[in-house]
């Protein structure tokens, strides 16, 4: 494939759904927050559009909200909070490693958890055909999403009074839906269980994110070793 493609029909707009639907409060809270620590509308505007990672914008957000000075420790902070994208990537290469440089870059920039879930449930369905362009698509129409929602919020976070705490709610409710999507059979649930309870345990004494690493790390392994196991014995999934 040559240079850059991206393409937006139905299909991407119904796989964008979920996450364009989850952005909107997301983004408007990112947005009520940057105002808050003095970021103009173009501020968050040109923010979203370089680092486009949720979690990396609100924590870079609060810890200038806090004072931190030094821009390497917010910098850092961000970095190590999503260390989590390069499994994301190690991942995803195997359905677009046949691109172009240009398009892996514009790819990379675009990998978050929501694109990531969506992308690679899409890829590996073997039921339909899902193309690089599209992933890339969704990518941009998520991006847009976010972009837009963060704005938005900044410029009516002064007229609304807009309560931060309900961000949590809506991510988790974000996050279980595009789950779902993964319903296949009983072992993917129970991997996604165990994942998540060993992130919430993990939480109590492992800081910056890294408890969603190690837990999707672990989860990942005892996935395969269960699949592997399942297959040696003719199982196959179920």
């Amino acid at each position: 494939m040559c240079g850059i493609q991206a393409k937006i029909d139905k299909k991407v707009l119904v796989a964008a759904l979920p996450i364009v639907m989850g952005y909107l409060p997301l983004g408007l809270a990112c947005g009520v927050l940057a105002g808050s620590v003095g970021l103009s509308a173009f501020d968050i505007f040109l923010m979203s559009v370089l680092v486009f990672a949720g979690s990396g914008q609100f924590i870079a957000l609060a810890m200038m909200g806090s004072g931190a000075a030094a821009m390497s420790s917010i910098i850092l902070t961000t970095f190590i909070v999503n260390l989590r994208h390069l499994l994301y990537s190690s991942t995803l290469v195997r359905y677009i490693g046949s691109g172009s440089r240009g398009y892996q870059m514009a790819f990379a920039q675009e990998i978050v958890d929501e694109t990531f879930a969506v992308n690679e449930n899409r890829f590996s369905d073997k039921r339909e055909t899902w193309t690089m362009p599209q992933a890339l698509g969704l990518a941009w129409t998520a991006h847009g999403a976010w972009i837009f929602s963060t704005v938005l919020g900044q410029i009516v976070g002064s007229m609304i009074k807009f309560d931060i705490n309900l961000v949590g709610y809506a991510l988790t409710a974000m996050f279980i839906g595009l789950w779902s999507f993964h319903f296949k059979n009983h072992r993917l649930i129970i991997v996604g269980v165990f994942a998540g309870f060993l992130a919430l345990w993990l939480s109590t004494f492992l800081d910056y994110k890294l408890h969603i690493v190690v837990a999707t790390v672990a989860a990942a392994t005892v996935g395969m070793l269960w699949e592997s196991r399942a297959e040696e014995r003719g199982n196959g999934p179920e």
